[in-house]
């Protein structure tokens, strides 16, 4: 990281370390917008501060560290979108989602079609999947499944119904949803054909290193507090952590986790500012399968780690935990990562 970016990463780190734990949506989203952390990925000369993939990547982990509501992801997403499309009115749409306006964009694959109406009027129909905060957002990201098309939708409107998902984690709120037979106007569209299919790709990989980098946070930081606690609990006149089977056991947390930091970190390098294409796209399903599979795991562990007191309610086990394991489910759909790392690997062979 340039020093300009650590400084960010440290304040970052420190604000949200003072909302606490689990800190809710109404907490953290006017901090990200008081303090312009919307603009850390923006280029230079958008008025933002430049910081790539790399910076949205360092802000994603910390959010990941605090397990923090703020629906970060989907926004920073719909920016990048709109970054990488070159509208003539992105300079004006920049203004809008960075200071007061919210965007969501889905944090899975859903099913979504396009169909002609009349000409220049396709329809838009199927059900947009893990939307964050949608009752919040003006309007919502969305690709068609065969990536033909990038659509920025108002969410107002008839056509559009918001359903709530409940999940077990309760760190975010997500929703589904349902179009039918939607009209898109001519200044919805962001991308279509190969440009849109490049946006999607871009959008995708942006997707799977912001999980990667949560959960590179959140296992870090869980693990930091399993640790600490270990060394305070004493059992038998001794603190657990001077047993050596728990000594074992956390040291084979920590190389998992340094793993999946160092697989991230090298991915970026990989990947550059060319996210759109194929060997960025590989980087990020790495990242991302790595990560978030150490993170269920350190999760796991942590909260047999704890003993009894890590299954209650009132203790922060619960919140890694139920992050962890749904960001397993995000991104790609079914074992996708896992085959198409696979076939990645086979093709090479």
């Amino acid at each position: 990281m340039n020093p300009e970016l650590i400084e960010l990463r440290d304040s970052a780190r420190q604000v949200l370390g003072e909302s606490g734990l689990g800190a809710s949506e109404h907490q953290t989203w006017p901090l990200v917008l008081d303090l312009g952390w919307l603009l850390v990925a923006v280029p230079e000369d958008l008025g933002g501060l430049g910081q790539g993939l790399a910076g949205a990547c360092a802000f994603y982990t910390e959010f990941g560290r605090r397990v923090a509501g703020a629906p970060y992801v989907p926004a920073m997403l719909a920016i990048d979108a709109i970054c990488a499309a070159g509208r003539a009115d992105r300079e004006d749409w920049l203004q809008r989602l960075t200071t007061r306006d919210y965007v969501t964009t889905p944090l899975a694959d859903g099913e979504l079609t396009l169909t002609s109406s009349r000409p220049g009027k396709p329809r838009l129909s199927g059900t947009a999947v893990a939307v964050p905060s949608a009752d919040k957002a003006s309007h919502v990201l969305v690709a068609s499944s065969d990536g033909d098309c990038v659509a920025l939708v108002p969410l107002r409107q008839g056509g559009v119904e918001l359903r709530e998902r409940p999940t077990w984690d309760r760190s975010r709120r997500l929703f589904d949803l349902r179009f039918t037979g939607l009209e898109l106007e001519r200044d919805m569209v962001l991308a279509s054909g190969s440009a849109a299919q490049a946006l999607c790709r871009r959008l995708a990989t942006h997707r799977d290193f912001a999980l990667a980098a949560g959960a590179v946070g959140g296992a870090e930081a869980l693990l930091d507090l399993t640790v600490d606690y270990l060394k305070t609990r004493r059992q038998f006149g001794r603190p657990l952590a001077l047993f050596q089977a728990l000594k074992h056991r956390c040291a084979d947390l920590k190389a998992q986790v340094a793993a999946a930091e160092a697989l991230l970190q090298d991915a970026l390098q990989r990947a550059g500012e060319a996210l759109d294409g194929a060997a960025a796209g590989a980087a990020g399903r790495e990242a991302r399968l790595l990560a978030c599979s150490a993170y269920a795991h350190v999760a796991e562990e942590a909260l047999q780690l704890h003993g009894g007191i890590g299954m209650t309610a009132e203790h922060h086990c619960h919140l890694f935990l139920k992050r962890a394991l749904l960001d397993q489910h995000l991104g790609r759909g079914g074992n996708r990562y896992d085959l198409d790392l696979a076939d990645a690997l086979l093709a090479g062979a």
